[in-house]
């Protein structure tokens, strides 16, 4: 059972910000993982369910800025804050172009940082909302509910509709043979 926390995964090789941070944001009710390398970042991002990533761009084998270039590529919509003593115009920039949503520089103001990680989930969680509703003509399709809206109001759906639906909607722009319709 996935607790109501959310939960945020900081990568960083400093463990005394390690332990700050994950004090501090403990305290703030966040649930939270950490790694001192991308190697164990990579390891606990295949086996838990993050809400935001904080990673420092100085580490060890990979640097942040590739670490968020793999996230990037692997199409996983996961906010990043990058938190570093890099604070160069030009490192802002390469951080956010490697996909990052923010940028922070060492030393932070830790209300702020509690600041941008709470707009950051809440914009994150109405995109995945978003993506949950597909718009079909004057109806919503809601993918995780099965439900059909017109004019806010339900139309009930078979089971086999449901399917139907979901096939269609999951091959958008794809013609689709009878046969797989069937």
């Amino acid at each position: 059972m996935r607790d109501d926390k959310p939960h945020i995964l900081v990568v960083d090789d400093d463990t005394r910000i390690i332990k700050l941070l994950k004090k501090f944001l403990q305290q703030n009710n966040f649930l939270v993982s950490t790694a001192i390398s991308s190697t164990e970042a990579f390891e606990l991002l295949e086996n838990f369910v993050f809400d935001l990533i904080i990673l420092d761009v100085m580490m060890p084998e990979i640097t942040g800025l590739e670490f968020a270039e793999k996230i990037k590529e692997s199409k996983k919509a996961l906010p990043i804050i990058m938190l570093t003593a890099l604070s160069e115009p030009e490192d802002r920039v390469k951080g956010l172009e490697a996909g990052a949503k923010d940028y922070l520089t060492k030393p932070f103001e830790p209300k702020e940082l509690l600041l941008r990680i709470n707009n950051l989930i809440t914009s994150h969680n109405l995109y995945k909302k978003e993506q949950q509703i597909a718009r079909i003509g004057n109806y919503l399709y809601d993918l995780s509910t099965k439900n059909l809206t017109s004019n806010d109001q339900i139309i009930a759906l078979s089971s086999t509709e449901q399917k139907l639906l979901d096939l269609l909607i999951a091959s958008r722009n794809e013609v689709i043979s009878r046969d797989d319709l069937s």
